[in-house]
Order: C-alpha cells, then structure tokens, then sequence
C-alpha cells in the first residue's frame, strides 16, 4: 500500500496558517491504474470547466507519502509551467495577503491554488533569481552578490562566487527542461550576467527577451536605475536591443512577449515561461492614465497603513498573534512632515500601488490566455516576489542623488510619469512588509519572506494555506519534479557541476503536513548580515545601524516579526545555530564582513 496525502480544509483566506492531511491507501499494483485513470478523467473534466480538488489532480504528477515525502510516480502529461516574478513586492502587498491595493487576479489564483506563508528568498534580486535558475545557494554559483554591488564593495572583487553573474557551476532548470523537450521561454529581467555563457539564451531559454541589468525606467527610454549605471542593456536571445517600441511599458511587454512565445510554439510539446517583471521596482512609473488610481488614499501615513494591513491580516485568519506597529529606522512620524513632505509622500505611494494593480492586470490577461489553449494540457503556475519590499535611501548610492536631481523632473504633477525617478522609503516599505521585520537587503523576515502563490489552472484545494518553510531553491526542484525530469546530480555534459540543493514541495502542495526540510540548517548572507533557521528557530545578526553586530534568537512559528528575541533564555540553542551559521559560511565560501557593507542606509 501506499499513502497518499489528501488535504483537509483549513481557515479560507489564512495569511499566517497551518494544513493537515488525512490518509488514503492505494494498493502499490494500483498506482500506474489509478494515474492512468486520472490522467483520462483530467482530459474530460477540463472541457467540463469542471474544479478538481488538488489532491486528486495533483495525482496527475506524483503519488506522494505523506509520512516519506518520496515521488513514487512521474506525470502522465508533463504540464506546461510557468513561474512569475515580482520585482521587490512586500509580504502583504497583494489582497490575499493583507492589502488594499487591487489585486483581483492574484487573489484568485491564491484562491483556487495554494499560498505559502513561509516563502522565503534571498535578500536581494539577483541572488534570488541565481536560486530560481540553479536550485543552489548563490553563493557558490557566482552571485553571493549583485555586480552592482561587487562592483561597490572592492573587497569582493575578485573572489569565488562574487562574480556578479551566474557561473558554469551548476546546469539551470531551463537548461534541463529544454533537453526533456520543453519549450523555454524568459521576458524580463535577468540580472544574472550579460557575457557570453551568462546570458539567458546560453543558460536553456530557447526564447527570450531580457533586462541585463538589476533594474530601469519602465518606458521606451531605457534609462537605468543607478548613476553607475544610466542606461538600460536589453538582449534578445543573443542580440542588444538597440531600441525599444515608443509604447513600451514594461509589465505589459513582457506579458505580451511571453504570450506571443507561448503561440508561436509547438502545441504539441509542453512549455516553460518565465516571466520576471520589474514591478514594482523603482523608479516607480505608471502609464500615464494609471497615475490617479491611488489619489488620496495613502494620506494618512504609513504608520495608519500599517495598522489597517494587520488589522486586515488578523481579519483573515482570526487567532494569529501579529505585533503592534514599530516604525523602522530612518522613519519619521508622519505628523512631523510638513503638508507638503505629506502630499509628495502620498504621490509615491499611490504610484507603487498603481504599479501593482497595473502588474496584477497583465497577470490576469496571461492566465485567461493561458486558460483558452487549445492544448488540454495541465499549466502549474507559480507566483512570487524575489525579496521583501525597497526601503533604502537609493539616492545615497554612489552620486545617484545627484544625478536624479540634474536628470529627472520630480514636481508633484509629474510623479510617476515617463521622465519622474521615485523610490518609495522606509515607511511605506515597513508598511509593505508587515508584519515583518525590516525590508529588502537585509536577513531579516521583512528582506527575505514573500508572498508566494502555487495553483493548477483549472483546478482546485480545499487547502488555501501551508506555513511550511520553502525557500527559493526549492522553486527549480518543484518545476524538474512536476515535469518529471531527474537532475543529473554532480556531473552534466562530461563535466562536474554542483548538485542541486532544493527539495521540491510536491508533498506539500499534495497536503502533506510533514516539513520537506524538517531538521535541516538553512542559511543566509548578504553585506556582512547572517542568519540561519532550522525548524522553528531562527538565529540572526545584523551589523549597525540596523542591529548591534550580536546574535539574536528567534522562534519563528510563534514569532515571525522577530519581536522576541530569546537569545538569554535558550542560549545552547542558539549556539548550536551559530555553528550551523560557521559550517554554512565555510561551505559557501562566504567572506565574512564584520561589519554592514550595504546600501543606501539610514
């Protein structure tokens, strides 16, 4: 016999939640019958727009243990796959997860599919995205690091896995899908590196249509994010693009290419999009018939949108234990800004808003598109943001002040336009990351805990929710095990490579409750600040100005705004966790900073 993992109904919209499964038993000599069986009933019930449970659907990719957690089946019909992306989108952002801002079709996909509460990623773009490609902590794959910043930071440079790009070290899951014979397809951003062998045409995407770099203007006239870095570099498979369409906006291009990609394929053969927006990255734009959607409704501060998001956390999942509001460093009190600091605070974020409902449209046209393919072929979708919510001081970077100040024209009337340069600051990211602690950069649970959404189109689950902890690296492993490729282990092509490290959450989406890394150190790094959880614990240690440079403790199933710092009353455990840290960073090859080398600080 074997087990199979059915899930039982949990709270409908839980924003911090648990799931349980019950237990069903199906003969082992049963197994290829009972896929075979689903396989024809998916066939049918699709045309029927008939809602399967996920459990029964899920059958279609893996019989799965709940106890052992081990694929025992491949697919009958490997999906076609498609991961999207946000760019710098806080926990509580999107309405499913506690936000006023519209996001209608995200909210239905987390409806119909599966939230992760417990997501995390790297603190920052790139190294996220090296883990979405590899499976691998990214610092031995060359981005322990964005270029920008090991270009910033000299003693980085030139060390092992501070290239600022993605390395021959390990084999992408683009790479692998297109052996199997996927057809792979990438629009958006990159940020793993422009050279040859870095490029997304050189690391498995048939097709793409790329961002070099870390971030830019979203319209036609390609202007970078940084003074160090004033113009935008996009590729097309292997081409520069010299120019953009005068229309060109960004969330709404990259939609369309990944749809045209997806039609002009082979109907017959499965695919995987991967669609990375730059939403809602800074600078902060909106078309220009978008800019007024959010007038007026952030002018009571961040601290009042603060309080209305936990309020509405609590709301949907009654019971949770969520912190009052404290401010982050460099957040002043909104009543001591002038009337006019208030109104032009309120203009930026009613412009970020903008930019995530605008981002949320162009997913629902991708998902009705995606819902009327002639192919009957199952699509799993998964949607997340690569790291917490932007909260730095972008203008102290380098003289990019500077430059802004001389380049752009930031007058009220033309905030959020074609020619404007915003970013939105500490309070309105603390607002974003709530009830989190801190924001992007930084290892805290505000920098590194996204929402993150994981649905079958055309199916449903009783299970709305799973506070499991996945992370990053286990993205490339969901997607090889739902498409029923085996990664290669150690050596690819006649050569060594690294093995990958995530665990694919499968049983999880399946409604196994056991952990996929029950007891297994996971680490983090970035500008010197450290952290380390296994299981519920948490250790973390960041530098000045944003900590003292002194471990702290954290139970994080009880405690996930890192409020209660237990490091005096269990003392052992956090020792134990420090030496997991020390064992991690030797293994990574981190060179430890004793001290904060990141940007834009307060």
């Amino acid at each position: 016999m074997v087990s199979v993992a059915v899930p039982l109904q949990v709270g409908e919209h839980a924003v911090f939640g648990r799931s349980c499964c019950a237990q069903v038993d199906v003969p082992i000599d049963e197994r290829q019958r009972t896929i075979a069986f689903l396989s024809a009933k998916w066939l049918k019930l699709r045309s029927m727009k008939y809602l399967l449970s996920m459990s029964g659907f899920l059958l279609l990719t893996a019989l799965v243990g709940c106890n052992s957690g081990k694929v025992e089946e491949k697919a009958a019909i490997p999906p076609n796959i498609v991961l999207i992306v946000a760019d710098d989108l806080g926990f509580s952002d999107i309405g499913s997860f506690g936000s006023e801002i519209r996001t209608p079709s995200l909210d239905a996909l987390a409806e119909q599919g599966l939230k992760l509460t417990n997501f995390h990623t790297a603190p920052t773009c790139g190294p996220t995205r090296a883990m979405l490609m590899t499976g691998i902590d990214p610092h031995p794959v060359g981005m322990a690091a964005n270029a920008a910043a090991v270009r910033r930071v000299k003693a980085l440079q030139g060390r092992r896995g501070y290239d600022g790009r993605l390395n021959s070290d390990a084999v992408t899951v683009a790479t692998l899908l297109s052996d199997a014979g996927y057809q792979t397809y990438m629009a958006g951003k990159w940020d793993l590196g422009s050279v040859e062998g870095s490029r997304p045409v050189d690391r498995g995407f048939q097709k793409s249509f790329a961002l070099v770099g870390a971030g830019a203007s979203h319209f036609s006239d390609a202007r970078g994010a940084l003074s160090i870095e004033k113009e935008a570099r996009y590729l097309e498979d292997e081409k520069k693009v010299e120019s953009l369409p005068e229309d060109f906006y960004s969330s709404r291009f990259y939609t369309e290419r990944i749809v045209d990609y997806i039609d002009g394929g082979d109907a017959e053969k499965p695919f995987f999009a991967y669609l990375a927006y730059t939403a809602p990255h800074w600078p902060l734009q909106v078309p220009d018939d978008w800019v007024e959607k959010y007038r007026g409704q952030y002018d009571e501060g961040w601290k009042v949108l603060s309080e209305r998001r936990l309020a509405k956390q609590l709301a949907l999942n009654p019971g949770t234990d969520l912190p009052d509001y404290v401010p982050a460093r460099g957040v002043s009190d909104w009543d001591s800004l002038s009337a006019e600091e208030r109104t032009a605070r309120s203009r930026v974020m009613e412009i970020y808003a903008s930019m995530i409902e605008y981002m949320d449209w162009q997913i629902g046209q991708l998902l009705a598109h995606l819902e009327a393919l002639p192919s009957d072929r199952p699509t799993l979708v998964i949607f997340m943001s690569d790291n917490g919510p932007e909260g730095n001081a972008v203008d102290r970077i380098g003289d990019t002040g500077k430059w802004v100040a001389e380049t752009f024209n930031n007058d009220l009337d033309n905030m959020g336009r074609r020619n404007s340069y915003l970013w939105t600051g500490p309070g309105w990211a603390q607002a974003s990351a709530q009830p989190l602690r801190l924001y992007k950069s930084f290892v805290s649970e505000g920098g590194i805990r996204t929402p993150a959404i994981v649905s079958y189109l055309g199916s449903t689950t009783d299970q709305k929710t799973t506070d499991a902890l996945i992370v990053a690296t286990d993205i490339p492993a969901t997607i090889l095990d739902a498409a029923g490729v085996v990664h290669p282990g150690s050596r690819y092509a006649g050569r060594e490579i690294l093995p990958m490290e995530g665990r694919s959450m499968l049983p999880i989406l399946t409604g196994s409750p056991g952990p996929i890394h029950g007891g297994e150190a996971i680490g983090w790094e970035l500008y010197g600040n450290r952290a380390l959880v296994r299981d519920q614990w948490k250790a973390l240690l960041l530098w000045p100005p944003a900590g003292n440079g002194e471990w702290q403790l954290f139970d994080l199933a009880s405690d996930p705004s890192e409020r209660n710092n237990l490091a005096d009353r269990y003392p052992d455990k956090l020792d134990e966790l420090i030496l997991d840290w020390n064992q991690y960073a030797d293994d990574k090859g981190i060179y430890r900073f004793e001290l904060d080398n990141g940007y834009g600080r307060y």
